[in-house]
């Protein structure tokens, strides 16, 4: 019994960081991205790079260990099933229980662990990220002028067409400023240079270019204005803090106190409820996975990567599917907050036991 588990516990564990590698790489591809370019091209520096990943982790662990756990299932018991170690295991008279209780207690501790992580942990992470990510905005706005992308830096909106990321040149720049009162302005030029000085604002040498300004008195006018070189002066002062946060970076604490200020004025907070629920629907995904993935495994008996890989992303995608379709229709308020989101979990739940009963009969 002890050798038994101890072997089906060491496969599962296996597939199951081999999944968590892959699922979490995956989902952070584009994140990677973005920090290998801070790292290479925008002189952020190494320890700063290596922090907003450790950062941006927790925001995908709350998807990619249930989805690892559901590979895991269906890889180990699907190579078991093939293999007939199943069937011997049943004929020298173990009960089920016995080559399914590990992987269903791995699952179980998994669980445990996403219940703070989902409620208390990752939302704080989410702050933390994004505090560093102003601060480095803050810091040094420069970072954040891409090619062939708008940016907005102060009151201004900055397009480049290109930019030499060795000097920090720019071609084809377009700059316009809409302003709340008074005339609106364009400017347009073939190369340019930006500098920034902390505390201050950002400095803008721009090359052969026009500036077109609509007159204050008739603004159907516009004067425009030739140049071989312009420089001016972009104050920046707060642009970049803000103290408002998202409803992703308040830990279920701060969402309860929202709900009963939001009660207090008698106004509706399905948004926050579904997000509560939302945690903690998550949170018992893994077992839920294994539950699901083991007597399926079982009795497809195919044990391939490619098969478990595949019948794993299927899973995953109906059941969130589900769930986030559910939590929608909870926001809205179509449906009371636990029923739409918990809807996903109790079909995976009834699929479990039926599967299991089919199992136990056989």
């Amino acid at each position: 019994m002890k050798i038994l588990s101890r072997y089906i516990l060491s496969e599962f564990l296996g597939n199951a960081a081999l999944g968590l590698l892959i699922f979490t790489f995956v989902l952070l591809l584009d994140h990677l991205f973005e920090l290998v370019e801070l790292l290479l091209n925008k002189g952020v520096g190494l320890w700063l790079t290596a922090k907003l990943m450790a950062l941006l982790l927790p925001s995908s662990f709350s998807l990619t260990l249930p989805m690892a756990i559901l590979l895991a299932s269906l890889l180990t018991y699907g190579r078991l099933s093939e293999n007939n170690e199943i069937t011997a295991a049943r004929a020298s008279g173990l009960s089920s229980w016995s080559y399914i209780k590990m992987p269903l207690l791995a699952a179980l501790l998994c669980a445990i662990f996403l219940m703070p992580f989902n409620t208390v942990w990752a939302p704080r992470a989410h702050t933390a990220f994004r505090k560093i990510y102003v601060q480095l905005l803050k810091k040094n706005p420069l970072v954040r002028i891409e090619e062939k992308t708008f940016v907005a830096v102060g009151d201004y909106h900055l397009y480049v067409e290109r930019k030499d990321k060795k000097t920090g040149l720019m071609k084809g720049v377009t700059i316009y400023k809409l302003p709340r009162s008074g005339a609106g302005l364009r400017i347009f030029a073939d190369r340019g240079q930006a500098s920034y000085k902390e505390g201050q604002g950002l400095t803008m040498v721009l090359l052969q270019g026009r500036i077109e300004q609509t007159d204050a008195a008739a603004p159907e006018r516009w004067v425009n204005t030739d140049f071989k070189q312009y420089q001016f002066f972009i104050p920046l002062a707060d642009a970049q803090t803000s103290t408002e946060r998202s409803i992703e970076e308040m830990d279920n604490r701060e969402l309860r106190s929202e709900i009963l200020m939001l009660k207090g004025k008698g106004l509706p907070h399905p948004i926050q409820s579904c997000q509560i629920q939302l945690r903690w629907a998550l949170a018992v995904t893994p077992l839920l996975f294994a539950a699901l993935g083991i007597p399926l495994a079982i009795r497809m008996q195919r044990g391939g990567r490619s098969i478990g890989f595949g019948m794993s992303l299927l899973i995953v995608v109906i059941y969130y599917v589900m769930i986030m379709g559910g939590t929608a229709l909870g926001q809205r308020g179509s449906w009371p907050p636990w029923i739409a989101v918990w809807a996903g979990n109790i079909i995976l739940l009834e699929t479990s036991i039926f599967l299991y009963w089919r199992m136990s009969r056989r």
